[in-house]
């Protein structure tokens, strides 16, 4: 097995609360804010199929009624660049797209006094336990690249950014994922599409999103869309 390139994208990551709860596995070696300016605004599909692409794909994207009926292919992604590679549940690319609709209409639901945030949470944590459990066992293939998406940090965060303690425990959850690939010795970036902002308890996208890695990477405040040649550059 050849040394693998691992990125976790975890939707919603807050910057300020990786460092406020202190995730030092979420943190690594080196960390920042992402530049997500190009956007008008920070949407989920379109930052992600962006950051896949290498390039700012909104004014296509929009042009879908549905965004999350947007796909990429792999020969249009970073994904291209690898013989072996695994993506779980990445929007754009291979998102579960009935879970990811469920818990859009669960969050409606709760605004329309249909859905408790107990329930709505527990579809939430049903998914990520799916996700979790898909790439751990991917960790053991023999891949040269591995993308496992967590959108635990941003279910969550929309009805319950302003309630730290429950966060925390998100957060900690999260941080433990990146300990589990740190400890077998992988190259790591850890990506989020935004940050999130308290609107009283609960939260909304941020403009600007989170990274990490355990190697140097020559760019102060990177822009989403150059992530694709920095993974390029440092998975040889």
């Amino acid at each position: 097995m050849g040394e693998l390139f691992v990125i976790l994208g975890l939707d919603g990551l807050e910057y300020e609360y990786v460092l406020e709860f202190n995730c030092r596995n979420l943190m690594q070696e080196y960390y920042g804010k992402t530049d997500i300016s190009m956007f008008k605004e920070p949407r989920t599909v379109v930052i992600w199929s962006s950051f896949l692409a290498g390039r700012n794909l909104e004014e296509e994207i929009l042009k879908h009624e549905d965004l999350w009926s947007f796909r990429l292919k792999p020969e249009q992604t970073l994904f291209s660049e690898f013989k072996r590679w695994k993506a779980i549940d990445v929007p754009g690319f291979t998102h579960k797209y009935e879970e990811h609709s469920h818990e859009r209409r669960l969050l409606k639901g709760f605004f329309d006094s249909k859905v408790t945030i107990q329930e709505y949470d527990q579809v939430a944590l049903e998914h990520h336990k799916e996700n979790k459990k898909e790439f751990l066992e991917a960790l053991q293939q023999d891949l040269d690249i591995l993308m496992g998406y967590f959108p635990l940090a941003d279910t969550i965060g929309h009805l319950s950014f302003g309630v730290k303690t429950k966060m925390k425990i998100i957060y900690r959850e999260l941080d433990s994922i990146a300990a589990i690939v740190r400890s077998a010795g992988h190259r790591l970036l850890v990506i989020s599409d935004h940050g999130m902002k308290p609107v009283g308890r609960f939260g909304d996208h941020s403009n600007y999103g989170f990274w990490s890695t355990n190697f140097k990477v020559d760019v102060e405040r990177p822009k989403i869309t150059q992530f694709r040649m920095i993974v390029e550059a440092n998975s040889k």
